[in-house]
């Protein structure tokens, strides 16, 4: 079974194949190497994805099959549309966190100048 499926796979899945494993296996490096920044949710978000990406690489049919269950019809490109629909929502969210940082550290550096400031003139006076 195992033997006929990996004889049918193409150039492109392969590929999609050798980039999720490094990325799985790079992700399990980090986590347990403890290296910086790399916690459990990451570790276990990266996991989710990178496998996802494997077993879909490996098992394209049930792509297929569960845009069937989802009454998405035959079509794969509603369901590939939805994880684009996906992945602008969370790039967004990620944005407006971004943004929402960037202001706090200037209102942090202003406040600290300014407190560095009143500092200065006091010790000149």
């Amino acid at each position: 079974m195992l033997k006929a499926i990996l004889f049918k796979i193409s150039f492109f899945q392969w590929l999609l194949i050798v980039v999720a494993l490094f990325f799985i296996v790079d992700r399990v490096k980090k986590f347990f190497k403890k290296e910086y920044k790399q916690t459990f949710l990451k570790f276990i978000f990266s996991l989710i994805i990178w496998g996802g990406v494997l077993f879909f690489s490996l098992f394209p049919d049930v792509a297929r099959q569960l845009s069937m269950k989802l009454g998405l019809g035959e079509n794969l490109n509603v369901l590939i549309f939805f994880g684009f629909v996906i992945v602008f929502i969370i790039i967004f969210k990620i944005l407006e966190i971004v943004e929402r940082n960037e202001r706090n550290i200037t209102e942090i550096v202003r406040k600290n100048a300014l407190r560095d400031l009143e500092k200065y003139k006091k010790k000149k006076k």
